[in-house]
């Protein structure tokens, strides 16, 4: 296969310049007619961590000032670079799109073929695993209890609109772009499972029918099935394809960048939409959360390895141009974020806080276990699944050379973010790994195939038993996480019924101690025209009319008990005090 003419350097500068003058006018859209005493009262936005908080902001007229200037002379800047680089070679920018599109042509064309090849029977298989695999999505999505993340994403941004979501971070809890696409939806609705659910099982319903298509085109359609479907019905893929937290935005945007990157190493015959897809699809990447720098940091490495090893300079140029151009399309776009809350409330994540030797080290080994059974549904199984895959991966570089490319750089997804881990001294939480178990499972489904074409299996007994296996799986794991849903069920449950009991009761000032309840009805008030003042820390000079106390609660406050407080309501997980009436 021919591979086609390098893309010049004037027009991979040309994507980096569209990126910048998009980014740019879409924030300008957003902070140039705010002013900015609405951009200051971000700082009266109750947001919870510990007790309910408001963020002293970093915010100043000159601070302001200098954003609002600065996205209006990179919006100036980066028109003015295009138009240099038209007057410079008129037809750069229709050729390349010219170009651009019929490539995209090809590749839709190319899918649509790979449908085509594929036996009535298969066919079947393809559209039967989508189908249940939607219908257990939209279970999740009706039944799984809202989490504490989405509420407070909803609550602290997405209620706010578009100034608090490109802005506001109190905590590393705002997922920009996720909550952006949630945003519109808050005009409509304030029920969860619509506003955050409902956008997440439409990206991954289309990212994992749309993966499934290019890997039976990349892997066979025997490899395919069995990576799709066993990444799928993980407890942590079921979940985030459904969750309204950015984690499978993020995923479908990797998988994305990762296509690219494999089309980049065999030098293909559509370079431009490859590169497209890379800048554009690193940008959002980092945008929706900014740990999508592990996965691109194992894709960019795998790349510079391939240009190096082959002596390619100019790929290695044009990666490097890329990369810049990711790097500065990202900083603009979170400068909202830096100008309005501060660069450490950006770089301060507590759940990716580096530990010293004597904390990271000991704990690093017990973390990769429980990793692996939040990854993989079994501690047991993950680690076997690891330990197996890497002693598959050398044999199968050997047997299947065809597939290199894939697993490379998938061998690297799975590598750099443990490497990174132990450099960072980070104990990474498993939902910002998720994109690991994707990437096993695509490298299981090329080893089994494998395995059972050495053993002379006939291909379908291989299928059928790849189906036995993904059900089985399936029914395990749902069996395993019933009794944990349950619970979480009736505490929801509970929550609301507490909740209910309050307003019936004519409550006005509550005093909470229990941070689950603290949070959710938070939530709940925001739903109320007329909602009761919640407070998580006690005035002594101000009464209340309940407190809302843990159950079992060590050592609560003596003021809060009989005989100022005595109880009126409890269940599993709360005690509701009423005050006492004076004789």
């Amino acid at each position: 296969m021919r591979a086609s003419a390098p893309v010049p350097f004037r027009a991979l500068l040309t994507v980096g310049l569209l990126c910048l003058l998009a980014s740019s006018m879409g924030l300008l859209l957003i902070f140039g007619p705010t002013a900015y005493a609405k951009v200051q009262a971000l700082g009266h936005v109750t947001y919870h961590e510990g007790s309910y908080r408001h963020l002293r902001l970093a915010l100043t007229p000159t601070r302001y000032l200098a954003l609002r200037g600065g996205l209006l002379a990179t919006t100036l800047l980066s028109l003015g670079g295009l138009w240099l680089l038209r007057r410079r070679e008129p037809e750069l920018l229709h050729r390349e799109a010219r170009q651009l599109r019929h490539e995209a042509r090809l590749l839709g064309a190319s899918l649509r073929r790979t449908w085509q090849q594929l036996g009535r029977g298969q066919q079947v298989v393809f559209g039967s695993l989508l189908l249940v695999l939607l219908l257990v999505r939209l279970w999740y999505l009706v039944y799984y209890p809202i989490s504490t993340d989405e509420a407070a994403s909803f609550d602290y941004f997405i209620h706010e609109g578009p100034v608090a979501i490109s802005s506001f971070y109190p905590i590393p809890n705002n997922h920009l772009l996720f909550n952006f696409v949630c945003w519109p939806l808050s005009w409509l609705s304030a029920d969860l499972r619509v506003v955050m659910r409902l956008p997440t099982l439409l990206l991954a319903t289309a990212g994992t029918s749309t993966c499934y298509l290019l890997l039976t085109r990349q892997m066979g359609f025997r490899a395919a099935t069995l990576s799709t479907g066993f990444f799928s019905f993980t407890p942590l893929g079921l979940y985030y394809a459904v969750a309204g937290r950015g984690y499978f935005l993020q995923l479908v945007l990797l998988l994305a960048v990762f296509f690219a990157a494999m089309a980049l190493w065999r030098r293909p015959l559509r370079p431009r939409l490859a590169w497209v897809v890379f800048v554009g699809g690193s940008i959002l990447g980092l945008y929706t959360i900014p740990t999508f720098v592990y996965p691109l940091t194992a894709l960019s490495l795998g790349l510079l390895l391939r240009f190096g090893g082959q002596q390619q300079w100019q790929a290695v140029g044009r990666l490097a141009l890329a990369g810049a151009s990711v790097v500065a399309a990202t900083s603009l776009l979170y400068t909202p974020v830096i100008a309005v809350s501060g660069l450490p409330r950006l770089l301060g994540n507590r759940y990716v806080e580096p530990l010293s030797n004597a904390v990271f080290w000991p704990r690093y080994a017990g973390h990769l276990r429980g990793l692996a059974d939040m990854l993989a549904g079994n501690g047991r199984l993950g680690l076997l699944g690891a330990a197996g895959l890497l002693a598959a991966w050398p044999l199968l570089w050997k047997w299947v050379p065809r597939q290199r490319p894939l697993l490379a750089l998938s061998g690297l997804l799975l590598a750099v973010p443990l490497l990174l881990m132990a450099l960072q001294q980070v104990l990474t939480p498993a939902r910002v790994l998720l994109f690991v178990a994707c990437f096993g499972s695509i490298l299981a489904g090329v080893a089994a195939t494998a395995l059972l074409n050495w053993l002379r299996v006939p291909t379908r007994w291989q299928l059928a038993l790849f189906l036995l296996l993904i059900g089985g799986y399936e029914g395990y794991q749902f069996r395993r996480q019933l009794p944990p849903w349950r619970a979480e069920q009736r505490q929801e449950q509970l929550m609301q019924a507490s909740y209910r009991w309050l307003l019936g009761h004519g409550a006005r000032r509550v005093f909470l101690a229990s941070p689950q309840h603290e949070l959710f009805m938070h939530h709940y008030a925001l739903q109320q025209s007329h909602p009761p003042a919640l407070v998580t820390r006690a005035d002594p000079h101000q009464t209340y009319d309940f407190v809302v106390l843990e159950r079992d609660a060590k050592n609560p406050p003596a003021w809060t008990q009989p005989p100022f407080y005595i109880p009126a309501y409890q269940d599993g997980y709360v005690v509701i005090y009423r005050r006492a009436t004076t004789p």
